[in-house]
């Protein structure tokens, strides 16, 4: 999807400003684990015994605020023991191999975390969690046992409290960054306000903090609450040429899971990123282009065109690549905003008569407004420049009811076998030439305007209304298809299915017969979830025209619901 390729962009390509940044010193999420933080990892979490990592040097690895005392090699060696058989499930075995050291270095970090371990193999989650925090109050150190106790109290159901376990160690070692923000974003989703308010006030109370901001930012967006993610880091936005905004990480992050609903959070945080006067037009741009790129792939162009012309306002246009200003124009046009989209043309570097481009887009924005005979005369002018030209000037003339000069035009443009718009001329040609009466063209022009336009409610009823009226032929057969379509753009697929079957069975020697059963056999399968019934317009479709263009494909979709449906 289109979609993802923006957010592919977006993580590759820190274009501008962003490319010569250093990383920020709080933000240290984004860190590879360190070996330090990797030692005292616990790998499963399933319930029974509790397994940490494989190698000696892990299970020798507690943490502590303060330096380590050294054990003897006689201690070290029974520690070494206790683990082992812990590892091996002999907890008895490894309690009885402990108890040794626990009257010689009860409070040794080390003991302690061995201890905790056993207690969490044993599923005593209530003793762990007893332990763990007698001795990390007798000791200050919020270092200590911070993973074992953040599991045990998980285990007992109180997210909360493990989360902020999870959070001391965080903020008392970077090195447990990793694992603490992956810990309090797992266990949010069990008390989202109890785990946000706690992040929250961290964040606040350490405004440099950028670690704690970004994720305090994205519980709220898991929390559904978009608004306030961007408000959290907005507040806390210092900009530093040394460190992207941190809108732009926050908007990476999302656009890296590839999931549409984070893409337009994406771009909604890139948008706000634009609209900031705080940082230089290069970084504004970047985030507008690249919101741009998200939000066309999702299909939202349209209400991201005026949200974006409003975000650069400050911005001079003629600053603005010529593209992406003429992509934003060309928005706002297709979103009504016509005179906007005219009035950001002229604002540039460039008068819109000096550029094709612009030339055109602005004529288009009068073609939009109508009556389409008004843009005749300036897309005229404009046809011999581009490839959309000539295609932009047919369609005004098809629009405006002269579908002759449209078909000359439109035959032109089908000649050439690499052309951009070949296969939408090609259709137009036939529609042209297969009309009879020729009086009702002049109605499909409305249509094709209307919808063009994107008042697709006043499409549907003209289409309707013509399909209604013309005899069964070429021409109703279009009408209909074209019905279908509208009918299932407005979510009415049962609706497009009478067009659709009316074509492929009283029209069968009809060229768009073929495509009326093979679409028929799609609405039942992607729409209706009616596998048999699609399956029998594909039968019916390749029975009847084995040789049709659209063969091969109803043959491979039929052939693998066969497989699927064997009961078939």
């Amino acid at each position: 999807m289109a979609w993802v390729a923006g957010a592919v962009a977006l993580l590759a390509v820190p274009a501008g400003p962003a490319a010569a940044q250093t990383p920020d010193p709080a933000g240290v999420e984004g860190r590879s684990p360190d070996l330090e933080a990797r030692r005292y990892d616990i790998r499963r979490n399933a319930p029974g015994p509790v397994v940490v990592d494989d190698s000696d040097e892990a299970e020798l690895a507690p943490v502590s605020r303060r330096p380590l005392s050294p054990l003897s090699p006689a201690q070290a060696d029974r520690l070494r023991q206790a683990q082992a058989l812990r590892a091996n499930g002999q907890l008895e075995q490894a309690r009885a191999a402990l108890a040794s050291l626990l009257g010689e270095i009860p409070h040794h970090p080390a003991v302690v975390t061995e201890q905790v371990r056993l207690l969490l193999a044993r599923q005593d989650f209530g003793g762990a969690e007893r332990l763990g925090r007698a001795e990390r109050a007798a000791q200050r150190d919020s270092l200590m046992v911070a993973r074992e106790l953040a599991l045990a109290l998980e285990r007992l159901g109180r997210p909360r409290d493990a989360a902020g376990v999870a959070l001391e160690s965080w903020l008392a070692s970077p090195l447990d960054a990793d694992w603490a923000r992956e810990t309090v974003l797992r266990l949010a989703p069990a008390d989202a306000r109890g785990v946000r308010e706690l992040v929250r006030r961290a964040a606040e109370a350490r405004p440099g903090r950028t670690d704690l901001v970004r994720t305090c930012a994205m519980l709220d967006w898991r929390a559904g609450d978009l608004t306030a993610a961007l408000s959290t880091l907005e507040h806390a936005e210092r900009p530093d040429p040394a460190r992207p905004p941190l809108l732009w990480d926050f908007a990476r992050q999302l656009a890296s899971t590839g999931v549409s609903r984070d893409s337009g959070a994406a771009a909604a945080a890139l948008t706000a990123l634009a609209a900031d006067g705080r940082f230089d037009a290069n970084w504004r741009l970047t985030a507008a282009r690249h919101a741009w790129t998200l939000q066309c792939g999702r299909g939202a162009g349209d209400e991201a065109a005026p949200a974006l012309a409003r975000a650069l306002h400050g911005v001079p246009t003629a600053r603005w690549p010529v593209d992406f200003l003429v992509a934003i124009a060309r928005g706002l046009r297709e979103a009504g905003h016509t005179d906007e989209a005219r009035a950001l043309l002229r604002s540039g570097a460039v008068p819109p008569a000096a550029l094709p481009q612009l030339d055109l887009e602005e004529a288009l924005a009068d073609l939009r407004d109508g009556p389409p005979e008004r843009a005749l005369p300036r897309l005229a002018a404009l046809a011999g420049t581009t490839p959309e030209g000539a295609w932009r000037y047919a369609e005004a003339l098809f629009f405006a009811g002269r579908s002759d000069s449209a078909l000359t035009l439109y035959q032109r443009i089908a000649e050439d076998p690499q052309g951009p718009f070949r296969g939408d001329a090609l259709e137009r040609t036939y529609l042209i030439e297969d009309a009879e009466p020729r009086g009702a063209l002049a109605v499909f022009g409305r249509i094709a305007y209307e919808e063009w336009r994107n008042d697709r409610r006043r499409a549907l009823a003209l289409t309707d209304s013509l399909a209604q009226a013309l005899p069964r032929g070429a021409l109703w057969a279009q009408a209909a298809l074209l019905l279908a379509s509208q009918r299932e753009a407005a979510g009415d697929a049962r609706g497009a299915l009478g067009p659709l079957l009316a074509v492929a069975d009283s029209l069968p020697d009809d060229r768009l017969a073929p495509l009326a059963r093979q679409r028929a056999g799609d609405l039942y399968r992607t729409r209706l979830g009616d596998e048999h019934a699609a399956l029998a317009q594909y039968e019916e479709c390749l029975a009847r025209y084995p040789r049709a263009w659209n063969a091969p494909e109803v043959r491979r979709v039929a052939e693998r619901l066969r497989r699927n449906r064997p009961a078939f």
